[in-house]
């Protein structure tokens, strides 16, 4: 199976081109969130479900995967810290027929693969905030279950996070939740300077598509 992954588009016009030229060739396409810029910004983000400065962001948003689906291949968007609100991404989403917003977190089976996709990313003064609390209820939840992909906007402590210097010692990460599953991938970005690596940990690969289009074989 090839899996396309891109992250962090940030409104490049050559990154979403590039991902729509190789979407037909692959089976999956997965976006780890961060397509906008300003469109996640506080306090506008929580109440109106976007700072004005990203309106034209979210239409853009609302075109590209317009164009995704019209390519006819399985597709997912899990939103990051950048991204407007659920209730923004739930009004745009259109009956497609290929693939979906991620707006909660959920375990799937999609493509012969078991899949948890977590839309939320460590406090950073953004959209979309990993609590405490939900990052303890994620771990109750789901900590009898088989992960093949884990999905989120932002890498987890200790590996593809620029050496963890945006982590404080209490920032939640899905740190924990990757010890408990060990996925056999995890798919992220949010980190530039760590985007297009890719790491082993474990029996865990983890893969940060922060600003690429990255094509994945398993």
């Amino acid at each position: 199976m090839k899996i396309l992954v891109g992250s962090d588009y940030h409104g490049d016009a050559q990154l979403q081109a590039e991902a729509l030229r190789q979407i037909p060739g692959v089976d999956v396409y997965i976006n780890c969130g961060d397509f906008c810029t300003w469109a996640g910004a506080k306090p506008d983000a929580q109440t109106s479900g976007y700072h004005p400065r990203g309106a034209e962001e979210v239409q853009q948003l609302q075109q590209f995967f317009t164009a995704v689906d019209q390519l006819a291949k399985p597709w997912l968007f899990v939103p990051g810290n950048h991204d407007p609100s659920a209730s923004v991404l739930a009004e745009m989403a259109r009956p497609w027929q290929h693939g979906r917003f991620v707006t909660q977190s959920e375990l799937v089976w999609l493509w012969g693969l078991r899949v948890l996709a977590v839309p939320y990313t460590p406090p950073c003064g953004w959209n979309w905030t990993l609590t405490k609390p939900h990052l303890d209820e994620l771990v109750a939840q789901y900590q009898n279950s088989t992960v093949d992909l884990l999905i989120t906007h932002a890498p987890p402590k200790g590996v593809l996070d620029e050496e963890s210097r945006w982590y404080h010692r209490k920032t939640p990460t899905l740190r924990p939740l990757v010890d408990l599953l060990n996925p056999r991938y995890y798919l992220c970005g949010h980190m530039h300077l760590d985007g297009g690596k890719t790491e082993t940990q474990g029996q865990t690969t983890f893969i940060n598509a922060a600003l690429h289009n990255l094509l994945l074989e398993i």
